[in-house]
């Protein structure tokens, strides 16, 4: 393993770490005295604590070792877990994350992690009335039974010094020798300068350029970082195995086409369906392996949810469940930020403090549930509450205040809900600074639909509210619908489908404020003209002649004029943002088995649009 790769596993698997150590000590606050919970987190600390001192990261390799201690002693029932406590530890994980950001060279605010030593050590003399964590600990005290734990010492000796040539480190040496101390080593280490540093005292560069240099250095390592991604053995055995397959399947059509013969034809249809099947297989396979379970989002959020509680001074419990549901790689690290709003949503103003909730007849805890799911080919999480749910009156009176409803007007519970994701749209009465300000919700729906996905509002008063978002399973490969608009070729995402159909003369009506409508089965869909859409010339501008395309997102629906239907088609998601701009109603492009690219087309925007002037925004 290379020392790239190798630093890049042990920062994985020390986040990995530190989330479970996390998530073990939120769980003794509800369960404590669990001892497997304990051993756990102190088993996470321990690999922590060798891996760090190993590979030279001694501030961490410190900090954990204290913590270990107290763990120790706490899973030794020398004291009991309180809420200070366990509060404390939780801020020691903070200063190991800090440590751990900048190791790998990510700005950041200065790492107290001595004082946070300083304070663990009192709390313990506090606890039991001694002192002793102060004396020195014996030679290799830190890094015992490394090996072990991470059995790569030869290879990370050459990760943090460029000193060395072919041989060992002189600080090694040294103190292999026993002629300078450990401590002595350190204060040399920190006394060497830097690369930077030395070029700015020579005057080779300016502070300016050494700042642009380190920040163009910390984008390529964030781009690095992100685009790595852990592997099981067993996805990458599969894959061997079908290559293996493929290499076969191909031989055998390579011998039966170099003599080929009539007779043999039977033979060769066999084996092109062979490769066929092998090759659906493979890509399957392939898309496997960017999926990942939705636990790496979901376990931040006990802690989250424990920090706010007690910022809004509420007591609110965290559940967590279908955290093995897999997801796309791109939709994993797109997904946090708006299910961290929406989290903070239900703790601020969904979940009431205590004494609300006795008077109400509740629990004086709150519940906040986070739940992952797979249903007809696309992945559901859901966000619930058992607060006090949206206010469907005050919602639509501050909608009636702004302009955006007119007073009288019908609307179904979901049309008043989703006046929430309007921009700047807020009932609650007082800013925070966890929410309030409105302008939170708009960016949830417009990221979530951004990954191809909706979301949804169901809500009771008084008995807690559900935001609902739906995903697709992937981001690189959809199934989808080819259309002909012009001479134009337009993918529909089959997941948006109703159904098609050629309208009668009948069926079709203008309405004041709505335009083109078409009458199906007693409901009213407007016609969208995806050609006036799109800018290009039609071959059929009657919708009578042409054909419907009816299409939903969420609850609207809406029909797409197109001039013929192709075919179903699986196709592979190309984003046009890296040398266009953004263009609305467009969400990508893919290459079709001919050569030629076909635009996706975004529904969700298109839906839009049904209330809206219908023109888009080209790129530049």
């Amino acid at each position: 393993m290379d020392d790239d790769g190798l630093l890049q596993g042990f920062f994985d698997e020390s986040a990995d770490l530190l989330a479970d150590f996390e998530s073990c000590l939120l769980g003794l606050e509800t369960t404590p005295g669990d001892q497997e919970l304990m051993n756990r987190g102190f088993r996470a600390m321990h690999t922590i604590k060798g891996n760090s001192g190993m590979l030279g990261f001694d501030r961490i390799a410190k900090t954990a070792h204290v913590l270990e201690d107290l763990l120790d002693r706490l899973r030794k029932n020398e004291f009991s877990l309180t809420r200070p406590c366990a509060t404390l530890l939780l801020h020691s994980a903070d200063v190991i994350k800090g440590l751990f950001a900048q190791a790998k060279g990510e700005a950041g605010e200065e790492v107290k992690d001595e004082e946070m030593i300083v304070e663990l050590k009192a709390f313990l003399g506090r606890e039991q009335g001694v002192v002793g964590l102060d004396s020195p600990q014996p030679e290799g005290a830190i890094t015992r039974d490394v090996v072990e734990i991470f059995p790569v010492a030869e290879a990370a000796a050459t990760i943090f010094q460029d000193e060395r040539e072919g041989g060992p480190l002189i600080g090694e040496l040294l103190l292999e020798d026993q002629t300078i101390t450990p401590e002595q080593l350190e204060e040399a280490l920190g006394k060497q300068k830097k690369v930077g540093e030395i070029l700015v005292q020579e005057r080779a560069v300016t502070p300016d350029q050494l700042t642009g240099a380190l920040e163009k250095q910390k984008l390529i390592k964030q781009k690095q970082d992100s685009a790595t991604i852990r592997v099981s053995t067993d996805k990458v055995d599969r894959l061997i195995n079908l290559v293996g397959e493929l290499v076969i399947a191909h031989s055998m059509i390579s011998q039966i086409v170099t003599n080929f013969k009539a007779e043999r034809l039977p033979f060769l249809e066999g084996a092109v369906a062979q490769m066929d099947r092998s090759t659906r297989e493979l890509q399957e396979r392939v898309m496997a392996i960017r999926m990942l379970p939705i636990r790496t989002v979901f376990t931040r959020f006990p802690r989250l949810v424990r920090d706010l509680a007690q910022q809004c001074s509420k007591d609110v419990v965290m559940q967590l469940k279908g955290e093995e549901t897999e997801l796309d790689k791109t939709v994993i690290e797109q997904i946090s930020d708006p299910l961290t709003h929406l989290v903070r949503n239900s703790v601020d103003h969904g979940i009431e403090p205590p004494e609300v909730r006795l008077a109400l007849g509740k629990p004086a805890q709150g519940t906040v549930r986070l739940n992952a799911y797979h249903q007809g080919g696309s992945v559901y999480i859901e966000v619930q509450d058992d607060g006090k749910g949206l206010n469907r009156e005050k919602i639509l009176r501050k909608a009636v205040a702004l302009g955006i409803a007119k007073e009288g007007d019908a609307f179904t519970d979901e049309q008043v809900f989703n006046f929430v994701f309007l921009p700047g749209f807020s009932t609650a009465e007082k800013v925070t600074e966890v929410s309030g300000r409105g302008v939170g919700m708009d960016v949830v729906r417009r990221n979530i639909e951004a990954l191809g996905g909706e979301v949804t509002i169901e809500s009771q008063l008084d008995r807690g509210s559900t935001f609902r978002i739906k995903l697709p399973l992937t981001m690189a490969i959809m199934d989808g619908l080819s259309v002909h608009v012009g001479d134009d070729l337009y993918i529909i995402p089959l997941i948006n489908i109703v159904e098609s159909i050629q309208p009668k003369h009948s069926q079709l009506h203008t309405i004041a404020d709505r335009g083109e409508v078409v009458d199906i089965r007693g409901r009213s869909l407007q016609i969208l003209r995806l050609h006036a859409i799109l800018g290009v010339t039609p071959r059929i501008t009657d919708p009578a002649r042409g054909l419907l395309v009816l299409v939903e997102h969420g609850e609207e629906k809406v029909a797409l004029l197109v001039d013929e239907l192709l075919g179903l088609h699986q196709v592979v998601i190309k984003s046009l943002e890296t040398n266009y701009q953004r263009m609305d109603g467009v969400s990508g492009a893919t290459i079709m088995g001919d050569g030629r690219v076909a635009l996706i087309l975004d529904i969700p925007g298109l839906v839009r649009l049904a209330s809206g002037p219908q023109v888009l925004r080209h790129a530049a």
